[in-house]
């Protein structure tokens, strides 16, 4: 969905709030604009002698009176149109991070994590500041213009063509000035994003940074771009420099027009006093608009650069979504079932060579199934592919007789718990962090899911439990820790299909067979997939696929691979020979 159909819609589901909003704006520039009048007619009838203490009261009472309502719709008018402008940003920001994070890997790799941070927060504040401020800003400055007009041509047709003549070099201004604008924001939005890429950059290597003494090296980088950045904004404050002077010229000749011209109007009888005084009070109120359009101007070129922006996130992932969810989608039909691969060959986009080449495997229902072999082999990727992580080519991967490219993503993923090679721990409580998989789960559940992952001794030894805060990505733990602490995480669901991407390789050899075997036991009757680096902690596996270059080598249980796999027992040797050279290098944190 588009920037502006999701402004659209908020139009239409708030419409009360708009109207409401610029009826009041559209009241209050009447009332406004209808004071002159009343100060022309006390005016006239001083100049004519006809002046009682009586009339000038009611015309003084008059514009109390016009005044304070101009206060009340004000105070009506504009807060209904900023709370209008916060009602987008709400639904931009839920409609862009619902997104980001569905966004297939392929398309979270091209996109730096800085820049799709910039997007969510200053490009959506820009757009917020455009449709609420900026609207009735907008909406305020137009009814004045016409407004004024209507009465200045009402009272003379003359003098308002020559107080115009100055003012014809608006036009041609505002366009040159709008196309300078366009440029500077889209610089500066594009700097932006480079210097809160940079910044989250070094904020997440901090403790290398430190290590490694590369301090002055971030520094001067981060200061080359804040350079870049101040740089467009200094241009920008050049370019909006010339404007407003500009403007305000044009209109002080208008204002020498007025008085020159219409004095001589008003000692020929052309004009009244009163007259010349409203129509100099209306030269005034076009005044603000005439230079207030400056900021307009640049504020719906940030705005524009700002939609431009955020559209290529949302249209990005409705291409992506299209991918994954066509038309006609196919619920998943019952989750005891296979898992089918039939002639599997995957290449990463933009690369040559493919990661897997025609592999056909089953994993039968309720099976523990172990994925072996070198780095770089395919076993990872694998897993990626069975989550839908990475997009698999249509009717090579199947659950029961369910191709997965047309199944709905969150009924698929809703099925599968999965660990990922490299443990992500928030900074939050345990319980928290634990909760995040399974929101309704029990302490006793949690209990046992800790239990299940090897982690209860060290969980029962902090002082606040399961309510200790951990630090920054779980800092406070050792490696070994978050490893297990994710794994209780994902086992906490009980979920008909666990893939575990090598999830306990931080953890000592003996700890992780014993905690793999507990895991097969806990979840028997349950389809379990397993990578790991080391292939005896996997022996107890019900089958093994070993992978090499992205081809299937072999499969078959731990004692027919020792032997009929040359690679599974070049494997397991070399597991064996660094259990011996170093007993002691695998210890867990």
């Amino acid at each position: 969905m588009r920037t502006i159909a999701i402004i659209t819609k908020d139009v239409r589901k708030y419409w009360w709030l708009v109207a409401g909003g610029l009826t009041a704006i559209f009241v209050l520039e009447m009332l406004a604009l209808y004071s002159p009048q009343l100060i022309k007619k006390a005016i006239d009838r001083l100049a004519a002698g006809q002046a009682d203490p009586h009339g000038l009261g009611l015309i003084a009472g008059a514009i109390v009176a016009l005044s304070l309502g101009v206060a009340v719709l004000r105070a009506v008018g504009r807060p209904s149109m900023l709370a209008f402008g916060r009602i987008v940003e709400r639904d931009l920001r839920r409609h862009f991070f619902a997104r980001v994070i569905a966004l297939p890997r392929s398309a979270i790799d091209k996109q730096p994590a800085g820049d799709i941070m910039a997007r969510a927060t200053y490009d959506i504040d820009n757009i917020r500041l455009a449709a609420g401020y900026g609207c009735q800003a907008a909406i305020n400055s137009i009814l004045t213009l016409i407004l004024a007009l209507v009465y200045m041509i009402w009272m003379s047709p003359v003098l308002t063509l020559l107080a115009m003549v100055p003012m014809g070099a608006i036009p041609w201004l505002t366009r040159r000035q709008s196309i300078r604008f366009h440029q500077c924001h889209k610089s500066i939005q594009e700097s932006f994003s480079a210097l809160t890429e940079e910044s989250r950059d070094s904020l997440n290597a901090i403790r290398l940074i430190k290590v490694f003494d590369l301090t002055a090296v971030k520094d001067r980088q981060f200061d080359r771009l804040a350079q870049t950045h101040l740089d467009n904004n200094m241009q920008l404050a050049r370019v909006s420099a010339l404007y407003l002077p500009v403007m305000t010229l044009v209109t002080h000749l208008s204002q020498a027009v007025v008085w020159g011209c219409g004095g001589a109007m008003a000692v020929l009888g052309m004009l009244t006093a009163g007259e010349i005084v409203a129509f100099s009070a209306y030269l005034v109120m076009l005044k603000t608009p005439l230079v207030y359009s400056g900021y307009l101007i640049n504020l719906y070129q940030r705005a524009k650069s700002s939609c431009t922006r955020v559209d290529r996130i949302l249209n990005q992932f409705i291409e992506a979504l299209d991918k994954s969810s066509p038309g006609q989608v196919v619920p998943c039909q019952d989750k005891d079932t296979d898992i089918v691969i039939k002639n599997l060959t995957f290449t990463y986009p933009g690369e040559s060579r493919p990661v897997l080449t025609n592999i056909s495997l089953r994993f039968p229902h309720g099976t523990t199934t172990a994925l072996v072999g070198p780095v770089g082999s395919g076993k990872s990727t694998l897993l990626q592919l069975l989550t839908r992580i990475h997009e698999p080519p249509q009717g090579t991967i199947f659950i029961g007789h369910t191709d997965i490219t047309q199944m709905p993503l969150h009924r698929l993923r809703s099925t599968i718990a999965m660990a990922a090679q490299a443990p992500f721990v928030f900074s939050d409580t345990i319980r928290e962090n634990l909760l995040l998989a399974f929101p309704q789960a029990s302490d006793d559940q949690l209990w046992q899911a800790i239990e299940a992952a090897g982690l209860t001794p060290e969980i029962r030894a902090l002082s606040q439990k399961l309510d200790s805060l951990l630090g920054e990505k779980g800092q406070t733990l050792s490696g070994g820790q978050r490893a297990r602490l994710c794994l209780a995480r994902t086992i906490l669901p009980s979920r008909s299909m666990l893939l575990l991407d090598d999830p306990l390789s931080s953890v000592d050899t003996k700890a992780e067979a014993r905690i793999l075997e507990q895991l097969s036991h806990l979840r028997k009757g349950l389809t379990n997939l397993i990578v790991s680096h080391r292939p005896l902690s996997l022996s107890f596996c019900d089958h093994i696929v070993v992978l090499d270059g992205g081809c299937l080598e072999a499969q078959g249980n731990h004692d027919d691979l020792i032997k009929t796999c040359r690679l599974y027992r070049q494997l397991v040797l070399s597991q064996q020979i660094a259990a011996k050279l170093n007993p002691t290098a695998a210890m867990s944190g």
